[in-house]
């Protein structure tokens, strides 16, 4: 992969010759990457990681030198500037209700101006939600409530333009439910992963929550079938405001505990190493594509989206490391088709 360092201004400062890059993507957080090169190939004036064949950008946040027997070293890494989201509060308390992506491009507007993110105007991605936050990251709060409608975020560089612009998006569908995408199938059968690593895990798995306010609670429950109540106490801090009605702050209180039942789901993920003969990365799938996943092992099959990518690139080799989350289980036979 073709990397430059960047100064402040993200002008070019040099071509970057590295012996190990790490390079790892993120759909419902910021990722992040690690480059070992050999220190006469870095240069201090280096401020930002250029990959004109991803749509990440790195933030030189750490630097380390290394002295070994083989040389002297230097090891850069740190967050892609999806980070910069987290630099901020939301301060004052942020109250909307329409779109998500409109929602999430608003609230960087107020908070990032200082950092020369722009959030320019762009067709409007998913379904209505309701905010009320108060004191939340500003990428906490926007991941949470984009995951809740399987959408990520990016802040891309425009290198031309020498600006940073923020958007909303959503992975393509690749099931084979559907006919609009070229179709992707994970599998060992299928030939197109060598490696396969099913977990699942219920410990933690929370469906009902007691969501308190200033004078009351509501219930939030996400039971399904007959399942039983594994409950979880939120207590939100949320008060209604002078012109807020009682409606618009209930489903507030209801959003603000949908985010947290988020962080207590039933973990089911895989990880997968995978080959690039039937199916290429960024060609046949990337981050966040929702794809056909199968353990012929266990004989299970569902709907996964891609949420991480771990790329590697050492001693002239690349490799790819998947994996996927929100799974929707499908027919097994399904997938063998």
């Amino acid at each position: 992969m073709d990397l430059l360092g960047l100064d402040a201004g993200f002008r070019p400062v040099k071509a970057l010759f590295c012996v190990n890059i790490q390079w790892n993507r993120r759909y419902y957080e910021p990722g992040d990457y690690q480059l070992q090169l050999r220190t006469a190939d870095w240069s201090p004036a280096i401020v930002y990681i250029y990959a004109p064949q991803r749509p990440e950008t790195g933030m030189v946040e750490k630097v380390e030198t290394q002295h070994t027997v083989k040389g002297d070293f230097v090891l850069v890494s740190g967050f892609f500037l999806e980070g910069m989201l987290n630099w901020k509060v939301v301060y004052p308390r942020y109250r909307a209700t329409g779109n998500l992506s409109a929602a999430c491009r608003a609230l960087v507007t107020q908070h990032m101006a200082d950092t020369g993110v722009t959030a320019p105007a762009a067709a409007q991605l998913g379904t209505e939600a309701v905010f009320d936050a108060e004191g939340e990251t500003l990428g906490g709060l926007t991941y949470a409530m984009l995951k809740l409608q399987e959408m990520g975020q990016r802040i891309r560089l425009d290198y031309e333009a020498e600006t940073l612009l923020y958007g909303v998006w959503q992975g393509l569908d690749r099931c084979q439910t559907q006919s609009a995408h070229a179709y992707a199938m994970f599998s060992r059968g299928a030939g197109t992963v060598d490696m396969f690593t099913y977990t699942k895990d219920t410990s933690a798995y929370r469906n009902y929550a007691v969501a308190a306010y200033d004078g009351g609670v509501e219930i939030v429950d996400r039971r399904a079938g007959g399942e039983p109540v594994r409950a979880l106490y939120l207590n939100t801090g949320l008060s209604i405001e002078e012109g807020q009605t009682q409606e618009d702050f209930l489903a507030s209180v209801r959003t603000a505990a949908l985010a947290e039942l988020a962080n207590y789901e039933s973990i089911v993920n895989v990880d997968a190493n995978a080959l690039q003969n039937n199916l290429r990365y960024l060609t046949n799938y990337d981050l966040g594509d929702k794809c056909d996943v199968r353990d012929d092992r266990l004989q299970l099959a569902f709907e996964a989206r891609i949420i991480e990518v771990d790329e590697v690139w050492k001693k002239n080799t690349h490799t790819v490391s998947l994996q996927f989350g929100d799974k929707i289980p499908t027919v097994y036979q399904r997938g063998r088709a």
